[in-house]
């Protein structure tokens, strides 16, 4: 048995530097641990199980798993970057019965380099035991660990992802697919591996005795028969370790396959399939903004040309005008307006000759007194100019008719104030909307969609590949069982000729009579034990959806075949298909029952770490569920979005020991008020519970 103590995360991803610790009260055995999507829940869960399991926690080979945070800057955090995650926990002692704290720590160093690929430089894994006199190292802390912690194979049931946990009851590509993952579930935890090592000892114990018949019958046709047999046992043993490769890599296809899916999901979720058509609508209100703003500029120099016009004079004066009228058109009438005397005289001074016919040229008397002239007549420029402005207004006046107010200047300058009003009004709107469309796209992670979907058929067409190479093998396999069968048939037969040969034929027999005891020891163990879960399972899995299996309902019950297929029964013992005929509450709460159940029948007490597990569940179904898998947990840990709070307070309250808020900083300003000031993407804790926030976890109200 062991409890989580504490855990500290340093690097991993966005988690630059994080702690919690855990609860470990029998009355409050709930650690909560409160983030919303896209927050880093499973990134803190990948973080405990890759310290824990190695490079067996993470999502997919190590080499393609990046540890180090996405907006690494190797100018600013430098050229290197070490991942340490530590987990202090107790364990009992298997000899003494006394409890022992140990503390696990996990480091790696990567090398980040500018386009995004890295190297790994080294890893290591050190565990040491917490003494009154000092830590003291644990030699073989891999070994420890699998051996006395947490074997690696219970990883997946003790540390669910609420999404990954449903491939024990979703469809595949395969059923056989489906029913491996139960079967192996189910003999991970009641420890039946120990059962087949010993099974394989005597095994090759019994190979061994048909070798050495081969020898004792050599020149005889015994001789033939035992040596074809150790052939077929040797080929069929290469098929069967084929085989388990074959499975191994259909279940890192199949988890690949699972990812790219969700990926695919997740970037059309979020907006992904539409940010071209968001770009090209913010491009289209660029081009209308600069086609409005080089509008007002036009209109603006229309208003000026207006205000600058000779109607504002006739609009402002138009009694001066008409009275003065008169008197400019006498002015006119004597020749004083407009004034041509200047004209004249530069031109006759330009060409040198007076109308008269006069020498003017430079130098003669003539051109000095027209000079003198020219500059009596500049000084009264400025003065004739304004008669003939006036002159020109009032011959404006009359032209205009007063009663038309749609031709009058006032009319055009309201007009043309009301266009570049509009104008302006139009271009504040698309400077709105290029706003809006700005921060939609922004907020929108760059997706690669025609790359998912490559990814997607690829993984599709290696896993149909793998599915058809492991039948190939299979019909392998069970050809040369057939073919040793007939062999042993027929080898038997000749070993009866064989005085000497009786008494390696008795070690033989042995063997199998041997092999015979532990493998129905096996399949006793595990068919009974089936039953049992399949029991469990049931139960727990009615308490979780709050059916009522005597009530003629939907739902009468859930059941564990011995073929390793879980189903449920609907009405009248009919069999329904989990996959198709349960909503995503019922097929989440089936899981967690399922996993509960073997939990409970094999005795392992360990913690449970589940990720978003009250998704999609009617508040009725998850408080049945949250409040069964607190009773029976001996140390729980639950990380839940704030909707998956919502109607359970009240059970966390009873139940929860420790809680946190999480973090990610990157949502400010869409989804946080206030600025965590971190100035880079990392997520933050905080030991803010389900009721209250601070200035760091406090989010902006939803609509």
């Amino acid at each position: 048995m062991i409890k989580l103590i504490s855990a500290h995360v340093k690097n991993f991803r966005q988690l630059r530097d994080c702690s919690l610790s855990f609860a470990r009260d029998e009355e409050s055995p709930l650690t909560v641990i409160r983030a919303e999507n896209a927050t880093g829940k499973t990134t803190l869960l990948t973080a405990l199980t890759w310290a824990l399991f190695g490079d067996d926690g993470l999502h997919g080979r190590r080499s393609g798993y990046r540890l180090h945070s996405l907006d690494w800057d190797n100018a600013v955090d430098g050229n290197t970057c070490e991942t340490q995650v530590s987990i202090k926990f107790a364990a009992i002692d298997d000899e003494s019965g006394m409890e022992r704290t140990y503390e696990l720590v996990r480091t790696s160093t990567e090398r980040p380099s500018p386009d995004g690929s890295f190297t790994v430089e080294n890893d290591n894994l050190m565990l040491f035991e917490r003494k009154s006199t000092g830590d003291e190292p644990v030699t073989n802390p891999t070994a420890f660990i699998t051996n006395r912690v947490l074997p690696k194979s219970l990883k997946d049931v003790f540390f669910i992802d609420g999404d990954r946990a449903l491939a024990f009851i979703e469809a595949t590509d395969e059923r056989s697919a489906k029913r491996d993952r139960v079967e192996q579930a189910v003999r991970q935890l009641l420890g039946l591996d120990l059962l087949e090592d010993a099974e394989r000892h005597v095994d090759s114990t019994r190979r061994q005795a048909v070798s050495e018949l081969r020898k004792l019958a050599k020149g005889t046709n015994l001789e033939q028969l035992a040596k074809r047999e150790v052939e077929l046992d040797e080929k069929k043993a290469e098929l069967l370790e084929r085989k388990a490769e074959i499975e191994e890599d259909r279940q890192a296809t199949d988890r690949r396959k699972r990812k790219a899916d969700e990926a695919m999901r997740e970037a059309l979720a979020a907006g992904g399939a539409d940010r071209k058509e968001l770009e090209r609508q913010l491009s289209n209100r660029d081009g209308d903004l600069k086609a409005e703003r080089k509008l007002h500029s036009q209109l603006v120099g229309r208003q000026r040309d207006l205000v600058n016009s000779s109607q504002l004079l006739v609009s402002l004066t138009s009694t001066a005008v008409t009275e003065a009228g008169e008197l400019l058109s006498g002015l006119e009438e004597q020749g004083v307006i407009p004034d041509t005397l200047p004209e004249v005289v530069k031109d006759r001074i330009h060409r040198g000759i007076c109308i008269c016919g006069r020498d003017v040229s430079q130098g003669s008397d003539g051109h000095e007194a027209l000079c003198e002239l020219l500059e009596e007549v500049d000084q009264l420029e400025g003065s004739h100019e304004i008669l003939v402005h006036l002159s020109a207004a009032h011959r404006l006046r009359q032209q205009t008719s007063e009663d038309d107010d749609s031709q009058s200047w006032g009319n055009r300058a309201k007009n043309s104030g009301a266009d570049i009003l509009r104008c302006e009004q139009t271009q504040a709107r698309l400077e709105k909307e290029i706003g809006e469309l700005r921060a939609k796209v922004s907020g929108i992670k760059e997706q690669d969609i025609s790359e998912l979907e490559r990814m997607l058929t690829e993984e599709e067409q290696e896993a149909k590949r793998l599915t058809s190479e492991a039948a190939t093998i299979a019909e392998q396999i069970r050809s040369a069982t057939a073919q040793v069968s007939a062999l042993k048939k027929d080898r038997q037969a000749a070993q009866k000729k064989e005085d000497k040969y009786r008494t390696v034929l008795a070690q033989e027999t042995a063997a199998n009579d041997l092999l015979a005891v532990l493998r129905s020891t096996v399949q006793t163990l595990e068919s009974e034990t089936v039953d049992e879960v399949s029991n469990q399972m049931s139960d727990i899995f009615l308490k979780m959806i709050v059916a009522d299996p005597d009530s003629g309902g939907m739902i009468s019950g859930a059941e564990l075949t011995r073929d390793h297929d879980i189903t449920v029964l609907g009405p009248d013992s009919q069999r329904l298909d989990p996959d198709k005929d349960l909503s995503g509450a019922q097929r989440r709460a089936l899981t967690l029952a399922f996993i509960l159940a073997l939990v409970q029948v094999s005795g392992v007490r360990a913690p449970n770490v589940v990720d978003t597990p009250l998704g999609m569940t009617s508040e009725l179904v998850r408080r049945a569920l949250l409040e069964y898998a607190a009773e029976n947990s001996s140390q729980l840990v639950m990380f839940l979005t704030g909707s998956e709070v919502v109607g359970v307070e009240d059970i966390l309250d009873r139940f929860a020991g420790m809680t946190y808020t999480l973090t990610f900083t990157d949502h400010y300003p869409m989804q946080l008020v206030n600025d965590p000031g971190s100035g880079r993407k990392e997520v933050l804790i905080c030991d803010c519970d389900y009721y209250s926030h601070c200035n760091v976890c406090e989010r902006k109200a939803t609509a």
